[in-house]
């Protein structure tokens, strides 16, 4: 590959992530795959890097679309200047649960924490919860949502969405057998044939996993060149359609549309409520009740 020319590099990404905007945005890693697959710059760890300074200076200057960061928030204790504006924010955050009245109890879980944000944007609707693994899960969170099934007698299907490598494969599986509560479980990506289909490109894999031979073999790959393919390399419209199509099955469409109606009767007769609380507070003035 010829010299890069990075402000060519830094244009070609803010127009992929403006692409973006319809299906909630998109990560660095996203945008790092889109590039690499359209051959602007190679699949190496350096151009990884670069990229990020690039773009973050790009940012900087305020030349850049905003990206999709899920780890890095600010931590703080809710706050309202006073109580009126606290009433009248408080309709907005009742919401009943969009799953009742379904007929199994649905969960998406995610091998890490970089698709939490569009996973849960894309499924805010129909009220599916999202799992993060972040790796070999802990035992404390395996119970948490062993628990939370256990309380539900609906069956429990679980969707994983993870990388096609060796060390991904296994934690499905751990994931799997140690909260053993699911009626069926399905990965919907990445599959092998989903790497084939889509010309996705490998990334090296981790040197002496022991899970690879075994992983090679299975998918014929070479055994003497790990190598891996992580979720972030789909295109994210396209990671967000077969999440849609894999979720669409277990959701009876009346059911929710009844479900969310309800809710906005509720909602509304809860703003009443709140309007006349409000009123009330307002008129008895600071000195009520001395």
């Amino acid at each position: 590959m010829s010299r890069l020319r990075w402000a060519d590099v830094v244009d070609r990404a803010a127009v992929i992530v403006t692409g973006y905007d319809a299906v909630g945005g998109c990560t660095l890693r996203q945008v790092y795959y889109r590039l690499v697959a359209e051959a602007v710059i190679p699949h190496t760890a350096p151009a990884y890097r670069r990229l990020s300074a690039r773009l973050a200076q790009a940012r900087r200057q305020e030349g850049f679309p905003d990206l999709i960061d899920p780890l890095r928030e600010v931590h703080a204790p809710p706050a309202w200047p006073d109580a009126g504006a606290f009433i009248r924010e408080a309709p907005a955050w009742f919401c009943l649960d969009h799953t009742a009245g379904q007929a199994a109890a649905v969960y998406v879980a995610c091998e890490k924490d970089t698709l939490r944000a569009q996973l849960t944007g894309w499924l805010e609707r129909t009220g599916i919860p999202v799992l993060v693994v972040r790796g070999f899960g802990s035992q404390s969170y395996v119970q948490v949502v062993r628990e939370r099934t256990a309380r539900d007698p609906r069956p429990a299907v679980l969707l994983y969405v993870g990388d096609f490598d060796a060390s991904g494969a296994d934690i499905e599986r751990d994931w799997v057998a140690r909260t053993a509560c699911w009626a069926s479980v399905e990965r919907v990506l990445l599959t092998h044939d989903q790497v084939r289909e889509h010309e996705l490109p490998p990334a090296e894999g981790k040197a002496g996993d022991p899970r690879w031979p075994a992983f090679a073999r299975r998918y014929r790959l070479d055994a003497d060149r790990p190598v891996q393919w992580e979720v972030e390399a789909l295109d994210p419209a396209e990671l967000q359609r077969l999440v849609a199509a894999a979720v669409a099955p277990y959701i009876d469409s009346e059911v929710l549309a009844a479900r969310l109606a309800e809710e906005a009767r509720q909602r509304a007769r809860l703003r009443e409520v709140l309007d006349d609380a409000h009123r009330q507070l307002t008129s008895e003035g600071p000195d009520a009740g001395t």
